[in-house]
């Protein structure tokens, strides 16, 4: 007897997400800005995001760092080169969109997944920089939204296809 079974991974859609304030900063800074940041990656080649905060009005960066939770660490993605922004009601919200052509620092020459790897390590924050405060008004580190998991699904279809006997 052959049954068919089909794994889909959550790898390539899971989102990866930034809850951004100024006590996660290193030093933290006392602030009453706060923000939130959603990473998405609907293939190999590209990554996708919004951020959104409120207290900054006029950012001076807004990017991806390697570090984890207590250090600081060098630029990787700048977010603000590509970036359309858009300010409602003292909400400004930042989106976008990059490659690994944009990847630069210590991820310079590496691929969109093995950015996501990093990310799914805690290796990677999301920083929010103003003028008062240029190397973070507000930070939050990367993880992930929900846990990787893989369903399985008993099908007649070919994706991603185990055969059992």
């Amino acid at each position: 007897m052959l049954l068919s079974i089909s794994l889909i991974s959550t790898q390539i859609s899971a989102k990866k997400i930034a809850t951004l304030s100024g006590d996660q900063v290193v030093p933290p800074v006392n602030t009453k800005a706060t923000g939130h940041a959603t990473f998405k990656h609907p293939d190999s080649t590209t990554m996708n995001y919004k951020v959104s905060f409120t207290g900054i009005i006029h950012p001076t960066g807004i990017g991806v760092h390697m570090g984890k939770t207590g250090s600081n660490g060098d630029l990787i993605v700048d977010l603000m080169k590509q970036a359309k922004s858009q300010s409602t009601n003292g909400t400004m919200i930042v989106t976008g969109s990059f490659t690994a052509q944009d990847l630069i620092g210590p991820m310079k020459g590496k691929t969109i997944l093995e950015l996501v790897d990093s990310m799914k390590s805690g290796d990677t924050y999301l920083s929010v920089d103003t003028e008062k405060h240029p190397t973070g008004e507000i930070r939050g580190q990367l993880e992930l939204a929900h846990p990787p998991n893989t369903d399985m699904i008993n099908t007649s279809g070919n994706e991603n296809q185990k055969v059992i006997e």
